[in-house]
């Protein structure tokens, strides 16, 4: 399987925080809506019909996976899941007892709190073992090296709305899963 690691806020829409931090405004006051990028990333995605989306969010686990699919119809279809379902649920990692034992299990929620993206993502993919991979994020901290081509930064006020951030990550997702597909290689060729 091959995955697309989908945060939402900072990158469909603007982040709230981020937006007000850097310009004193509210997104939604200065014209922003939610998923405002949606329509864009499931064209861009129709290049790569295999691919799936985990989202990375915490808006499923506020929400409810449901009504955050009923909200980006467009990939909704595409969504095989959200990390912090599947790293809570799953025995996703080795741990050792006292005794020396060794047993697969889940990460509690409070292990799963302190992880920064960056860590949410390496577990997953650990677990998960996609046969390839890219994230897509505004959070820019901590990331391994070794990922450094499959994450695909993005600045947190423009998000995917924003034609640069387009284009970084159409590169991304040739150099991680190959050319487009026929019908839209001339389009995204940039």
């Amino acid at each position: 399987m091959r995955v697309l690691y989908l945060g939402l806020s900072g990158v469909t829409h603007p982040s709230a925080t981020t937006y007000h931090l850097v310009r004193g405004a509210d997104p939604w006051s200065d014209g922003h809506t939610e998923y405002e990028a949606v329509p864009w990333l499931a064209h861009a995605m129709e290049a790569w019909p295999d691919v799936q989306i985990v989202l990375t969010s915490t808006q499923p686990w506020k929400h409810g996976l449901p009504a955050v699919l009923r909200r980006m119809p467009a990939l909704a279809g595409r969504v095989v899941g959200h990390t912090f379902e599947e790293l809570t649920t799953q025995p996703v990692r080795l741990v050792r007892s006292r005794s020396g034992a060794s047993r697969r299990r889940p990460y509690s929620s409070e292990e799963y709190w302190r992880m920064n993206k960056a860590d949410v993502v390496a577990a997953h993919v650990d677990w998960f073992e996609p046969e390839a991979w890219v994230a897509v994020d505004d959070e820019d901290i901590l990331w391994r090296p070794e990922h450094a081509a499959h994450v695909c930064i993005v600045d947190g006020c423009e998000g995917l709305r924003n034609p640069a951030e387009q284009d970084r990550l159409l590169c991304c997702l040739r150099a991680n899963f190959g050319p487009p597909r026929d019908a839209l290689s001339g389009e995204f060729q940039r």
